[in-house]
């Protein structure tokens, strides 16, 4: 056996042994010396395989079956996986039939023939969309996976492998994203941490810890920092994974594969915590592995990633309309399956945004996070709403947060601000209108209304500025409702009208003006006694549930005090108002 002979096996043994950086340079040589030697290029060929550059891969195994006077079956099964990983479809199907003449691995063969099928199908009719590397701030040379949005898009969680070990990164977003980091300790540690999920607000982030095959642990957003992951309850000596929560936070999806291969298991709401989970049906889970669900905002189309339905190779991405008795996972398509894995698929509210993470031609190296622009997306169900809580002087407050129904009267969020921040963040449905409650002690209420039925007037933000309780504070009460032109109060007033009386029982020293005003349409004088039955129909309720009424005074102001403009409908809405001052505190 002469030199170039003993090289090539030596680089053979590297190449089997996964030191391709070892072999690269001693295939280069041979092929150097001598460009039609068919191991050598057969070599140079696998080792692009490896390295994922179908290109050349493809390149270099045509021309070793070329110079190889009896190529052999792998040859064939080599060419044709670089084919199939670069979308030649036909000339995949042809050299996987090539590579197993004599149908020894017939199952094997076909369902890569099927893969290729599959990939034409989908190829041939592609959907529109605009596919785009996150960019050299997230992604880098190492494999970056499983992205993990907030609602509010302002922060970005990933995973990162790097020699082997994985960390949990982020990156914040600034009008894009900003150089990414590892998240500190505790939610990265020795043990080597990846990204499973992370909750609606952003607040709870669930991660992989390598206990037994993978183990799911949740850390929680307290102040300024994560607190200590604490185990999910439903770890098994299998492995687990992949972690979503539905927006309304009642629905959790993650992967298991205790029972053999990686399935869907989903969870309810029970109390504090979560129901037992049930493996998901026949028609999502396959006999092969699941990956990734991800609920959509709407809490009616489950996304994931398999490997056993009608995918073009690999994991390709796939949805279902759940509650729909025949329904079947239909593929999302091409570009963005592709004969690669295609994972972490995570659509935003707004239903024109998605990210995942895929092996794709110009990355930056192994695999890389992608974001998705859809050109034709479903209309949002879901609209965010955010906003701060803080003093009258700026300094943010942690403040108790509750979202009501207003037609229902069922409360459909508690949350809290940050303690550090003062911000929030919450989702809520289209389509109806919600009373929303601010409370901290030793301060006034603040309640305000929120209008989606209305989506193109609708504000959603806030910045809540809360009062402390002392004399001449005053409270605008967003939540009292009159009928048009009456002085009569609405049922839906009730839940504001016990919140001031919880003030004056909790505050029995406190001596209080309500105030009824109005816009400036109409006739004053008809504008002026209305404020005054207004105010007077607050107050006799109040006395009738046991308030003094020396303790309330009743003013009707009519449209002498506004605090808007009344040429703008909105103003005027702002300026039919009734108020709770305080006049004194002994």
């Amino acid at each position: 056996m002469g030199q170039t002979a003993n090289n090539l096996a030596k680089a053979e043994k590297l190449i089997n042994s996964g030191k391709i950086s070892e072999a690269l340079p001693i295939v280069n040589e041979a092929v150097r010396k001598n460009p039609s030697d068919g191991l050598a290029l057969r070599l140079l060929g696998d080792i692009y395989l490896f390295e994922r550059n179908f290109r050349l891969a493809t390149l270099f195994l045509q021309q070793a079956i070329e110079k190889t006077t009896k190529p052999d079956e792998k040859m064939f099964f080599d060419l044709a996986q670089a084919q199939h990983f670069s979308h030649q479809f036909e000339n995949a199907i042809e050299n996987y039939k090539l590579s197993d003449p004599k149908g020894k691995n017939r199952v094997l063969i076909q369902s890569k023939i099927l893969e290729c099928e599959n990939g034409l199908e989908l190829k041939g009719n592609p959907i529109e969309v605009r596919i785009t590397n996150a960019g050299e701030m997230v992604n880098s040379k190492s494999d970056d996976f499983h992205p993990l949005i907030t609602a509010d898009y302002t922060q970005m969680f990933f995973s990162r492998s790097i020699d082997s070990r994985f960390s949990i990164f982020q990156s914040r977003n600034n009008s894009t994203w900003e150089k990414s980091a590892p998240v500190p300790y505790p939610v990265n540690s020795e043990s080597g941490e990846k990204c499973a999920g992370i909750s609606p607000d952003g607040k709870t982030i669930y991660l992989i810890r390598p206990l037994n095959k993978g183990d799911i642990y949740f850390s929680e957003f307290e102040g300024d920092a994560w607190s200590n992951p604490k185990p999910f309850p439903y770890n098994s000596p299998g492995e687990e994974s992949s972690v979503c929560v539905s927006a309304d936070k009642k629905r959790l999806f993650f992967i298991s594969s205790k029972t053999g291969n990686k399935d869907i298991y989903s969870c309810s709401k029970s109390g504090k915590g979560w129901s037992k989970p049930v493996r998901m049906a026949r028609n999502i889970n396959s006999s092969q592995d699941e990956e990734s669900p991800w609920i959509d905002a709407d809490g009616k189309t489950l996304y994931f990633s398999s490997k056993g339905h009608s995918g073009m190779g690999g994991f390709d991405i796939f949805k279902i309309e759940l509650g729909e008795p025949n329904a079947r996972p239909v593929n999302i398509g091409y570009p963005i399956n592709s004969a690669s894995d295609d994972l972490y698929f995570m659509i935003m509210s707004d239903e024109k945004t998605a990210f995942y993470s895929s092996f794709r031609d110009g990355g930056f190296g192994g695999q890389d996070i992608y974001s998705i622009r859809m050109s034709i997306s479903k209309t949002p169900q879901l609209q965010l709403f955010k906003g701060t809580v803080s003093e009258t002087t700026g300094q943010p407050i942690e403040a108790s947060i509750i979202l009501m129904d207003l037609e229902t009267n069922q409360v459909v969020a508690r949350l809290k601000s940050n303690v550090e921040t003062g911000t929030f963040v919450t989702m809520l449905q289209t389509g109806k209108t919600y009373s929303i409650l601010f409370e901290k002690e030793g301060y006034l209420f603040y309640s305000d209304l929120i209008n989606l039925v209305d989506l193109a007037n609708a504000d959603l933000n806030r910045n809540i500025k809360m009062q402390k309780l002392f004399p001449a504070v005053n409270l605008v009460l967003n939540n009292i409702f009159f009928d048009y032109g009456k002085s009569s109060l609405k049922k839906e007033s009730s839940q504001e009208l016990q919140r001031i009386l919880l003030i004056l029982r909790q505050n029995p020293g406190i001596k209080a003006e309500i105030s009824s005003h109005m816009d400036d349409s109409g006739i004053e004088e008809f504008n002026l006694k209305l404020s005054e039955n207004r105010a007077q129909a607050v107050v006799d309720y109040l006395v009738t549930t046991g308030i003094k009424a020396s303790r309330l005074v009743a003013k009707g102001y009519g449209s002498s005090q506004p605090i808007a403009d009344n040429k703008t409908e909105k103003g005027r809405i702002a300026n039919r108002r009734t108020e709770f001052r305080i006049l004194n505190t002994q």
